[in-house]
């Protein structure tokens, strides 16, 4: 698993979370901080700019030269990032450009279970264009799914599983209920199905896989083209939910990129896990 964090208290807060919720021994989490979300963490640190770090130090002195500093600094990175990662055993990845940042995230991604970034970070750097458009790579170009969530929920409430058919669909259902088939026993589990010609055929045989490991949830059939509008009134209506789902992605990314101070999804405790 791989957890997406910036050094301030609400990362710390997502850890423990992350933690609490894949509460499994064999979990592995590496935490992971990308130069550029915060302002002037490694230039403070290093007296020069992040861009150019690599080009006079080797990765191992920069990770060296965080974990062991006294300095502090705005954002107290040493404190709730790196020490904190220290105490626990967690592995965490510094990428210092855009370079590293294609090579090191997209690869980590493809060899990780799920991505975790906590909502707050989304809202808090709102008014920084080169944050947004950072925060906007890394939700396409993950290799493996994406849970968005409030930096403290530990329950959701609510569990919607959006299928339209398709494979992605099903395949984000299969992925999810392998990484956390528990949230379903604790959680009320509504299917949402876009009635279609693959729905009406494969409807039966998910709700047999679900029935494994949840007998009792409930069916919310769309019939409307526009089902994905039609679905947003429904989850309007709860107070707390986790929508999972394998398609409408684009769409979920520019409500929190593009219209974050009124995004649907960021608003209030509601979460998407996105394949």
């Amino acid at each position: 698993m791989l957890i997406l964090m910036d050094g301030t208290q609400d990362s710390e807060k997502l850890l423990d979370l992350s933690e609490r919720l894949f509460d499994n021994r064999d979990s592995s989490i590496n935490a992971t901080f990308v130069n550029g979300l915060r302002n002037k963490n490694l230039d403070n640190l290093f007296e020069l700019p992040g861009s150019v770090l690599n080009s006079y130090y080797s990765y191992a002195e920069i990770l060296d030269k965080i974990l062991h500093t006294e300095s502090d600094n705005s954002n107290e990175f040493i404190k709730r990032f790196v020490n904190k990662c220290e105490e626990r055993n967690i592995k965490t990845r510094i990428y210092l450009n855009e370079d590293s940042f294609e090579r090191g995230f997209i690869k980590d991604s493809l060899y990780s279970d799920l991505l975790v970034i906590g909502k707050n970070i989304l809202l808090r750097n709102s008014n920084d264009q080169s944050c947004c458009d950072l925060l906007e790579a890394m939700l396409h170009t993950a290799k493996c799914p994406v849970l968005i969530t409030p930096n403290e929920s530990l329950t959701f409430k609510n569990i919607v599983l959006l299928f339209d058919g398709s494979e992605k669909s099903f395949e984000a259902i299969k992925l999810f209920v392998y990484l956390v088939s528990d949230q379903l026993k604790t959680n009320r589990v509504t299917l949402f199905t876009v009635v279609n010609e693959q729905t009406m055929e494969t409807e039966k045989n998910l709700c047999d896989y679900l029935k494994i490991h949840q007998p009792f949830f409930s069916v919310y059939r769309i019939f409307s083209e526009n089902y994905y509008n039609e679905m947003l009134k429904t989850l309007a209506d709860m107070n707390e939910f986790l929508l999972v789902t394998g398609v409408n992605r684009n769409e979920i990314i520019e409500d929190m990129i593009f219209n974050r101070l009124q995004s649907f999804f960021l608003q209030g405790n509601r979460s998407v896990f996105m394949y």
